[in-house]
């Protein structure tokens, strides 16, 4: 212990290491890049990030794969539905008046995804084709390849806006499903198509509209868990 001049006694100075070059002490560590940005600002060094103040959230960057904007998915909504109009009514359709309504009802589930304008549109398809001649069977299938689109892309649309954008995993998640459902909708429309060529009855036609409306409310109908929602949440 040193004394000083006086008597009293001096504490000793606890030696302090001096600062290196660069302005501050160097972190250790790897230190996680946030965004482009934090990633320059890693190399440049420690001084040159801006300090974070308390209750300020970190940065996040989310790396997404491929998207699609959510415009283009109304417009193939809006073409599916229109589609199948003209599939489902063919030549000399329904006139010019009926072909205008029938066609706003195959564009309303692209401009109005929330309401039942989906089922709206499928209960006009198959009053036509119950009340009209036999669909040929390429146009039948046509017509349950289109239908299928417009249920599958209606409830995506209904919780998207022109500006979001959608990741193709989730329009492909649980794609075998939907080929396994399709491929049984096609096979049901070949044993139609064959049935109603065959020169039976309206009886079959009325009980073939009946399993396709109820087939219709199965799947309009809102699951438990949604499909284009994911099974860990």
């Amino acid at each position: 212990m040193a004394r000083r001049r006086g008597g009293r006694a001096a504490r000793a100075r606890t030696p302090r290491a001096a600062p290196r070059r660069g302005g501050g002490a160097r972190v250790s560590g790897l230190v996680r890049a946030e965004g482009v940005g934090a990633w320059v600002l890693d190399r440049l060094g420690a001084a040159a990030r801006a300090p974070r103040g308390r209750g300020v959230p970190p940065e996040v960057d989310v790396r997404a794969g491929r998207t699609v904007p959510g415009l283009l998915l109304r417009v193939v909504l809006a073409l599916a539905g229109a589609g199948a109009v003209l599939v489902a009514t063919g030549l000399p359709g329904p006139g010019l008046g009926g072909l205008v309504v029938m066609l706003v009802a195959g564009v309303a589930p692209a401009v109005l995804p929330r309401l039942p304008s989906a089922a709206v549109l499928l209960l006009l398809l198959g009053g036509w084709l119950v009340v009209h001649d036999p669909t040929p069977p390429l146009r039948l299938a046509a017509l349950v390849l289109l239908v299928h689109v417009v249920l599958r892309l209606t409830p995506v649309v209904a919780l998207t806006g022109l500006r979001t954008r959608v990741e193709l995993a989730v329009l492909g998640h649980d794609l075998r499903a939907v080929i396994a459902a399709q491929v049984g909708a096609q096979a049901l429309a070949l044993v139609a198509g064959v049935v109603a060529g065959s020169g039976v009855g309206s009886g079959w036609r009325v009980a073939g509209l009946v399993v396709v409306l109820v087939l219709t409310s199965l799947a309009i109908a809102r699951p438990e868990r949604p499909w284009w929602r994911s099974q860990d949440g």
